[in-house]
């Protein structure tokens, strides 16, 4: 196999971190919008407040995260599995513990607790992008 076609392998799977980001947010707006409509009772907040700030809020306000989190990514893939002749899930779980400390620690700082979410996500991700890795 070429460097090039091993490269692929390895970052065409890096769509799981949008898709698993993306479900977290909807998992935790939808969470916070239940628990304003059973104090107001106002349905119509809770689909506007879920399904369409979820989108707004990933595709605005967390686009340089998302976009600083997968520059930070392709390097570490880039570098471990160079470096590092380990399984998949090694090299995954290596980044995962390099980069999850950042959005724990915005977490604490700004008391923002989706990061906590992200980090979860990230880490599903992570052992779901190994398995894919890995069978190919």
């Amino acid at each position: 196999m070429t460097t090039y076609a091993k490269y692929f392998r390895i970052i065409k799977w890096n769509w799981l971190h949008v898709v698993g980001f993306y479900l977290m947010i909807e998992v935790v707006m939808i969470t916070y919008a239940v628990a304003e409509v059973m104090q107001t009772h106002n349905w119509q907040l809770f689909i506007t407040k879920t399904f369409l700030s979820a989108l707004f809020l990933m595709f605005t306000y967390g686009l340089i995260p998302l976009l600083l989190f997968y520059v930070a990514l392709l390097l570490l893939d880039a570098i471990f599995f160079n470096i590092f002749n380990k399984s998949p899930l090694y090299i995954m779980l290596l980044e995962w513990f390099i980069i999850s400390p950042v959005f724990i620690f915005w977490a604490f700082v700004y008391g923002y607790w989706l990061w906590i979410g992200l980090v979860a996500s990230f880490l599903f991700t992570q052992v779901w992008r190994s398995r894919k890795i890995a069978h190919q």
